[in-house]
């Protein structure tokens, strides 16, 4: 069983589809915000959500998040 008092980032239940929905720039920005505010390491965006924003990836605004959208 897990233990539930160890510390979880905020972005562990962030499903990509909600990502997706609020454009990824937004939720890079805020952790950023979250990490300057606390410097804690569990508020940092993903690697992989930041290299996806740095490649224009923003989700349905640019039409490709996490998936492809037509």
């Amino acid at each position: 069983m897990r233990n539930r008092k160890s510390p979880r980032s905020p972005w562990h239940r962030q499903s990509r589809h909600t990502t997706d929905k609020i454009a990824g720039h937004r939720v890079t920005r805020n952790a950023d915000q979250l990490y300057a505010e606390y410097k804690e390491p569990l508020y940092a965006a993903p690697p992989l959500l930041q290299r996806m924003v740095d490649a224009g990836r923003l989700g349905r605004k640019t039409g490709s998040g996490f998936y492809p959208y037509a």
